[in-house]
């Protein structure tokens, strides 16, 4: 284990940065169980390696006698210093792993399924020229899957909305904005009946609608009609072949459905339970974790160059609250 110790005097057990690291996944997880799942290590670690710490600074950091593990007065306290020092860590550790010039073989990056792909080939040609051996992947997520592929450490990096994040827990610069909204085939019911559109006929065709690719608790449905008939699909493109299919009607981002609205193909509908708008999307990465050479090329060109994808925000005016299509 990594000592940290401070000072001089007598011989004793040194506080590590294992231990801060599992107190910091307690506190936020609200559970041992749930902070060793997401830590990879047996619950009965993780609680030695609170109850050490709590024992090296004689003072309880978590009330036990709730089902959740909730941290003491003097654990909030100590919870400000610990996010810090661990934080101050891993950028510390990240410095050395550029300075020795180590690049790392496999960079994972998570992007939301609305996400524009042209910035990211783009920025991916630029990584791949300066490091031409090492792999790339790319996962595509939905809702809060992004979060998710950031927890469990199965991405360095995403690019998608806030939602399931914790902004305590990572690293958040703006990347782009999608605009979204609901569309059917031009001769599809919903799309000849004039409007408004009854809602009743609205719930009677089905809606289609992107399976949200977490795990664990389910995210709150957004723009989905309650009542209504709904297929899911796992990604915008087959979203988009069965909206075309005439099949049903749903949200898609602005630069997928252009074409088939410019040809006429699609239709744009006005549903006032649609929560038409903009999403804003970022490009997000833990705190808590070293980033490789690879890894911070990449956030660097992301951070940099994804402002000039989708639909920017104007200079100058407020950047409106996302939506979710």
């Amino acid at each position: 284990m990594n000592s940290i110790t401070s000072g001089y005097g007598p011989a004793r057990a040194a506080m590590t940065y294992d231990q801060l690291v599992a107190f910091l996944a307690v506190a936020g997880e609200g559970s041992f169980s749930a902070a060793s799942a997401r830590l990879h290590k047996s619950q009965p670690a993780v609680s030695k390696l609170v109850r050490n710490l709590e024992g090296e600074l004689g003072v309880e950091l978590f009330d036990r006698r709730e089902y959740r593990a909730t941290l003491t007065d003097a654990g909030r306290l100590f919870h400000e210093r610990a996010a810090a020092v661990v934080e101050s860590t891993e950028a510390l550790r990240s410095f050395g792993m550029r300075l020795s010039g180590k690049v790392e073989p496999i960079v994972r990056l998570a992007v939301d399924a609305v996400t524009p792909l042209g910035p990211i080939m783009a920025t991916f040609r630029g990584v791949q020229a300066r490091y031409p051996l090492v792999r790339i992947e790319l996962g595509t997520e939905r809702l809060a899957g992004a979060a998710d592929a950031l927890r469990e450490q199965r991405a360095d990096l995403a690019v998608a909305t806030r939602l399931g994040i914790d902004a305590s827990e990572v690293e958040i610069a703006p990347f782009c904005d999608v605009r979204v909204f609901p569309v059917a085939r031009f001769d599809h019911p919903v799309a000849t009946c004039g409007t408004p559109i009854p809602p009743a006929l609205l719930r009677a065709h089905a809606q289609i609608v992107l399976r949200d690719s977490a795990t664990g608790s389910a995210s709150p449905s957004l723009n989905v009609l309650e009542g209504g008939l709904r297929w899911t699909v796992t990604d915008v493109a087959a979203k988009r072949e069965v909206i075309l299919a005439g099949m049903g009607w749903g949200g898609l981002p602005e630069h997928v459905a252009a074409d088939a609205l410019a040809a006429g193909a699609l239709v744009r509908l006005q549903v006032p339970e649609f929560e038409a708008g903009v999403m804003e999307l970022f490009v997000m990465r833990r705190r808590d974790r070293p980033r490789g050479v690879v890894a911070q090329a990449l956030w660097e060109a992301l951070r940099s160059g994804g402002r000039g994808a989708g639909a920017p925000a104007p200079a100058g005016e407020p950047r409106r609250r996302r939506k979710r299509g």
